[in-house]
């Protein structure tokens, strides 16, 4: 019995589909984290969360938004941490006002032109994990408030 040939084709397809030797990798478990972060009690926005491990392990990162809230990712953006205990980073540099560059031949024109290094808004050990004495534990449990109140 010959087979149609549009139902040949979908079966063809299913089964190069399925034949894929292509994985994706396995990562470990990880637990939904949220928190804040303040500064002499107001929201700092654009302050990178920083998840260091204690032990050998996956770091987390994430960004504080208007509110000062930030959700933490490993392998993805807002991915979640995987347990642990870990030692916390954060940081947070001046955003330059953008500045109009004279073009070459225009009066101010530099061609070695001196690049500021951007300061930080926070104290400077917060950006030193083994310096800012802020840790997490991170459990199995989702955690909605790991809030970071800095002075």
């Amino acid at each position: 019995m010959l087979m149609p040939r549009g139902l040949c084709l979908l079966l063809i397809i299913g089964v190069m589909g399925c034949g894929s030797s292509a994985k994706a990798p396995k990562h470990p478990d990880r637990t939904q984290v949220k928190g804040t972060v303040t500064y002499k009690g107001t929201p700092v926005e654009g302050a990178n969360v920083t998840l260091h491990p204690v032990q050998k392990g996956y770091g987390a990162f994430g960004t504080t938004d208007a509110l000062g809230e930030f959700v933490l990712g490993t392998f993805d953006p807002k991915d979640g941490v995987v347990p642990g205990e870990y030692k916390v980073s954060i940081t947070k540099l001046e955003s330059g006002a953008a500045t109009s560059t004279p073009a070459p031949g225009e009066p101010g024109y530099d061609p070695n032109p001196k690049e500021e290094t951007p300061k930080s808004v926070l104290p400077e050990k917060y950006a030193d994990f083994t310096k800012s004495g802020l840790t997490a534990t991170i459990g199995s449990t989702p955690v909605d408030a790991l809030n970071f109140a800095l002075e």
